[in-house]
């Protein structure tokens, strides 16, 4: 019995012992567990478009080519920004940018009596955005040039460039400007053909004219109050 009890012992020292020692190794173990990387932030594959595209608006932009030639063009560029990113604000600038620059140009005209391109130029602002604070103001401003225009007298350009337009023409035009005491604007191909028009309209009249010139392909003298 003494020898039973004694082997029952030892049995149960190693066994306590052999669990013991798995409980050390199990901690261990676990304690060595090498934890996985953390997966990397997706990359923003448009972030690289954007910018070229923004860059490639901005250089349409220099160079004037502001909705022509198609898909070549800043408006073009910067809406294909707009649709992949809808509150990118160069973008939308760069849209403001366009709409002003065709009212500046539509001002530019008015003020120069060439009403027919400042309508021309109004029209394609307000073909992107219609709401624009300052597309009335500009509309008034052709307006009121529009009706400050007495006439326009439409010349042969090859007459003005060779200095003969009729004589009875240049009289007729003399005799409305005497009328009404307008401002002229002279359109000719070049500066010689100009002065000569000028000086023709002037020697025809008993006060000097204000007038301003332009060079232009067609030739043409508009009168303004």
């Amino acid at each position: 019995m003494i020898e039973l009890a004694i082997c029952i012992n030892t049995y149960i020292t190693i066994v306590t012992r052999y669990l013991i020692l798995s409980f050390v190794l199990s901690a261990l173990i676990s304690g060595c567990a090498v934890t996985p990387p953390a997966k990397p932030s997706p990359i923003d594959s448009t972030k690289p478009n954007i910018q070229q595209l923004l860059s490639s608006a901005d250089g349409a932009m220099e160079q004037n080519r502001l909705t022509t030639p198609a898909d070549d063009n800043a408006f073009d560029r910067y809406q294909q920004v707009l649709n992949l990113d809808p509150s990118n604000k160069h973008a939308t600038d760069g849209i403001n940018r366009i709409v002003e620059r065709y009212l500046a140009w539509a001002l530019d005209h008015a003020e120069r009596s060439n009403l027919k391109k400042a309508r021309g130029y109004v029209s394609l602002a307000e073909g992107i955005d219609p709401d624009h604070p300052n597309l009335q103001p500009v509309v008034n401003k052709i307006n009121d040039q529009e009706d400050k225009v007495v006439s326009v007298f439409k010349l042969d350009a090859t007459a003005v460039r060779d200095h003969s337009v009729d004589p009875s023409l240049l009289e007729t035009i003399a005799a409305s400007i005497a009328r009404h005491r307008a401002f002229i604007t002279i359109r000719a191909p070049d500066d010689r053909s100009g002065r000569w028009l000028y000086q023709e309209l002037n020697s025809r009249l008993s006060f000097r004219i204000e007038a301003r010139f332009e060079r232009s392909s067609s030739a043409s003298v508009s009168l303004t109050l």
